[in-house]
């Protein structure tokens, strides 16, 4: 590999984790205090194991 491969790799490594840590980011403030449109994090959560809940219904019934 050579030093411009590596360098390009490098970079385009770093550019991958910069995305990776604005979209955690934009997740988190989904739930910031600071952001005046905030989502109530228990509502959310609540959500969430309801869809856990007909998915896991939903994976039973096509096992039998």
């Amino acid at each position: 590999m050579t030093e411009q491969e590596k360098l390009d790799q490098e970079k385009s490594e770093l550019v991958a984790d910069l995305v990776a840590t604005q979209t955690v980011m934009d997740e988190v403030w989904r739930y910031h205090p600071d952001n005046p449109n905030k989502k109530d994090v228990i509502k959310e959560y609540n959500i969430l194991k309801q869809i856990k809940t007909d998915i896991e219904e939903e994976l039973d019934k096509l096992g039998k």
